[in-house]
C-alpha cells in the first residue's frame, strides 16, 4: 500500500521532513468468511512508509505536525469479476496551532487476471485503493 518516492514530487516545504502518524483507526481485520478488510496497523505502516520515501517524514526531533487517520469507509462489491473498492479515509494534520482535515475517497480495481479467487480480488482491490488513497492524500498536501 506504499506509494514509492517520486511518485510526489516536490514536497511543500511547510511538510518537508516535519510529519508524523500518531493514530489510524477504523479499519477491520481481514476476514475471508465476511469481507476482507483493511486493519489498522498495515495502514499505519503504509502511511509511515509512504510518507518517509516522499520526504515527509520527521527526521529528527519531534514532529511539526501529526496525522490522525480515520478510515470512514470501504466500500466492497459482494460478488464480480472485476472488484471496484473505493476507500474513504479522512487525514487529520494538526500542529500546535492549527489543525487541517483531508477527506479524502479513492477508487481501486482487481481483475480475474489478478486471481481467479474473489477473496482475493477484493483484497487487492482493497490494498490499490487504500494505495491510491494515500497517494491523493500526499496531493492534497501540495
Amino acid at each position: 500500500m506504499t506509494v514509492n518516492s517520486g511518485a510526489i514530487t516536490n514536497p511543500v516545504a511547510k511538510y518537508k521532513d516535519a510529519m508524523a502518524v500518531r493514530t489510524v483507526t477504523g479499519g477491520q481485520a481481514m476476514n475471508i468468511l465476511t469481507m476482507p478488510g483493511v486493519s489498522n496497523e498495515p495502514l499505519k505502516a503504509a502511511l509511515e512508509s509512504s510518507l518517509a520515501a516522499n520526504g515527509y517524514s520527521a527526521r529528527s526531533g519531534p514532529p511539526k505536525f501529526q496525522i490522525d487517520a480515520e478510515i470512514q469507509n470501504l466500500d466492497q462489491p459482494l460478488i464480480g469479476l472485476d472488484m471496484d473498492v473505493t476507500a474513504a479515509v479522512t487525514y487529520k494534520v494538526s500542529s500546535a496551532t492549527t489543525s487541517v482535515v483531508y477527506p479524502i475517497s479513492a477508487k481501486a480495481t482487481a481483475t480475474f487476471s489478478d486471481s481467479p479467487i474473489a477473496a482475493d480480488r477484493v483484497r487487492v482491490a482493497n490494498e490499490r485503493a487504500m494505495q491510491e488513497n494515500i497517494k491523493q492524500f500526499l496531493l492534497a498536501l501540495r
